[in-house]
């Protein structure tokens, strides 16, 4: 059994990253998980904290660690064999932990100028450090993966449906009421032309009002599945979702609801609106996606089912890859 603590900033896709990475080490070992919200010890101080912990970090010794951790709530890691970050707020407590009690750590995420030697591995999805301890992944971390998802969808008898998963804005990207209204259009038409039910998931960054107005307008098609977030629906599988999916699509917002797509082996097309802002770093890590063929790009104005993408085994290769990197890093 190993002991592993998750320090969480409370941010949804910090944590699932974290968790992804539990979830491939659980393949080879039965781990325990204790999760730790970590907060400051003096809140109104913590942009302050945020900029000294990173100074301290480019002159890290006992004493500057010892400072680092003291802007932060205490946690026991006396008994732990790993400890999992994700987030920049994070970072630098990790980093300082890692090098006063001498445990493994990996942190997940852009280093905001924190180097990976600080840490057994940087998980990153491209390239920041020309060093072993810099390792890259093809596909952020998540709970999913092709074959996880199949069985769930067989535990689960879930029949075949496209899925719809749907953000909203953030990230840069901006959507216009009749954007919506042409979603709902094409959500119509291709439950008319395949009669397959429909299955929409909606999150915290969906606006309530659009949320309702999907709600009513589709009406009339199956939605047997679907999960309305600001309704309070929580009791559903998505992993089973995703793995009886035919076709998966999802705004492209979130860069977590489309790693959690990819994983699952199904085709996958990210839906775009006309306005989008998004920072340069977003749109290399869509860009990567759509090279490596794991996405098709589609307009949320006109979009269709794509033909079927075979890389459940490529997700799969990807995975195990991530995770002998890891292993090879925390010298389990």
């Amino acid at each position: 059994m190993k002991n592993i603590i998750i320090i969480s900033d409370g941010i949804p896709g910090h944590f699932n990253q974290s968790k992804g990475v539990v979830s491939l080490l659980d393949e080879l070992h039965s781990c325990n998980i204790t999760i730790h919200q970590m907060s400051w010890k003096v809140y109104f101080l913590r942009s302050i904290f945020i900029i000294l912990a990173r100074l301290f970090c480019k002159m890290l010794n006992k004493l500057t660690a010892s400072m680092i951790v003291s802007m932060y709530s205490s946690v026991d890691i006396k008994d732990a064999d790993l400890i999992i970050a994700a987030g920049g707020n994070t970072a630098p407590y990790n980093a300082a932990l890692k090098f006063l009690y001498n445990k493994p750590a990996i942190q997940l995420g852009s280093p905001r100028g924190i180097h990976s030697s600080l840490f057994s591995g940087l998980v990153t999805v491209e390239k920041y450090f020309d060093d072993p301890s810099n390792i890259i992944a093809s596909l952020t971390p998540n709970s999913y993966s092709p074959k996880k998802c199949l069985r769930a969808a067989k535990e689960n008898n879930m029949q075949q449906h496209l899925l719809f998963l749907i953000g909203g804005e953030g990230i840069g990207y901006l959507y216009e009421e009749d954007e919506w209204d042409s979603l709902i259009r094409n959500i119509k038409d291709l439950h008319k032309n395949t009669s397959l039910p429909i299955t929409i998931v909606t999150s915290r960054r969906t606006n309530p009002i659009i949320e309702n107005k999907l709600r009513s307008e589709l009406s009339e098609v199956p939605l047997c599945y679907s999960a309305w977030f600001h309704k309070g629906d929580k009791d559903f599988h998505l992993d089973a979702l995703l793995g009886s999916a035919k076709a998966i699509f999802v705004t492209e917002d979130s860069a977590m609801m489309i790693s959690e797509s990819i994983s699952s082996g199904n085709p996958v097309s990210t839906l775009y609106p006309l306005n989008i802002q998004s920072p340069e770093r977003y749109q290399k890590h869509i860009k990567k996606y759509l090279d490596l063929g794991f996405i098709k790009r589609q307009s949320i104005n006109n979009f269709r089912i794509i033909d079927e993408l075979n890389i459940a085994e490529i997700i799969d290769e990807y995975q195990s890859s991530l995770l002998h990197k890891i292993i090879e890093r925390i010298g389990w």
